[in-house]
Order: C-alpha cells, then sequence, then structure tokens
C-alpha cells in the first residue's frame, strides 16, 4: 500500500491577532502545490493507479486550499477531515488510528494521502519507518511511504519536489 504524505504549499506570513489556523496560501504556495499534484498524478498513473482512494486532510485553510488544488489533480475517491493531523499533532497516536482504519477497509484501499503541516509531517514520517529520522519538509512536497499495513509499519521512499520555473 503506498501512502503519501503531503505538507501544504507555502502560506501567507503570520499576522498580529491572526491564528495560525486561518492562514491561506501565498500564490506561490498555490502554484507550488499545482506542481507537486501534477507530479502525483503522474507518478499513479505510472502504477497503473487512477485515483487516491482516500485523502485526510488538516482542518486549517492553507492545508484545506492544498487539498482542493490537489483533488482538481488527482481523482480522489474519498476525502475525509482529520483533527489530528495539525502541526501539533501526535504522530504515533495517528499512525496507531491509521493502520486501524486500513486494516478494516480492506485491501481495496491501496493509495492513501494526507495533507498536513510540519512538523507533524516529519515526525510522522520517522514514527512509520523507524530507520528514519524526522526529516525537513518543503512546503508541497510529497513523501512516499510503502506500508505494510500487517506488519504495522513502513519504509521511506523518496521525498518529491517538483521545481518551479
Amino acid at each position: 500500500m503506498k501512502f503519501y504524505i503531503m505538507r501544504h504549499g507555502e502560506a501567507m506570513p503570520a499576522q498580529a491577532l491572526q491564528g495560525d489556523a486561518i492562514r491561506p496560501l501565498s500564490a506561490y504556495g498555490e502554484q507550488e502545490v499545482i506542481m507537486n499534484a501534477q507530479w502525483l498524478r503522474h507518478y499513479l498513473a505510472e502504477q497503473g493507479a487512477e485515483q487516491l482512494d482516500w485523502l485526510l486532510v488538516s482542518p486549517y485553510v492553507r492545508a484545506r486550499q492544498t487539498a482542493a488544488i490537489l483533488a482538481q489533480q488527482v481523482k480522489v475517491s474519498e476525502q475525509s477531515d482529520c483533527d489530528d493531523i495539525t502541526p501539533e499533532g501526535d504522530a504515533q497516536h495517528f499512525a496507531d488510528w491509521l493502520f486501524a482504519q486500513l486494516q478494516q477497509r480492506g485491501r481495496g484501499v491501496q493509495h492513501v494521502a494526507i495533507v498536513s503541516h510540519m512538523p507533524f509531517v516529519s515526525y510522522l514520517v520517522a514514527e512509520l519507518d523507524a530507520r528514519m529520522e524526522p526529516i525537513l519538509f518543503p512546503t508541497a512536497g510529497i513523501a512516499e511511504i510503502t506500508l505494510d499495513v500487517d506488519g504495522l509499519n513502513g519504509c521511506f521512499e523518496r521525498m518529491a519536489v517538483a521545481e518551479l520555473a
């Protein structure tokens, strides 16, 4: 099973009296999300996949915007909001929950993605693949992990980042 961990695109700077959760994507952030979403669409096609079976999204504005752009480029069978994948989320708790959900959903789910934030995405990579230290995610970067749902672990494959011209 393939699991894609995507960090949201570049966001507007935090402003005084404005909460982190409502920061929108910048124009540059929108463009980098488009580029990386196109990469994912082509990559899935190379693997013979037509869609993401399940997309989990942080409730923060910039993550929702990233997911909306992603869904314009890649067909998404099911999308769910997930309050546990915010910047302060607990990677171990989420990984346990994710494996339980994937076991319940069965073998029909082959391509799952999340759209989340630093530092959560960094810690999640290390939680899923014990060989890995937390890694720095560029904005709109996508980590690919092969999950062994029965073994409750993963193997980090690559970090994909499309370059803007």
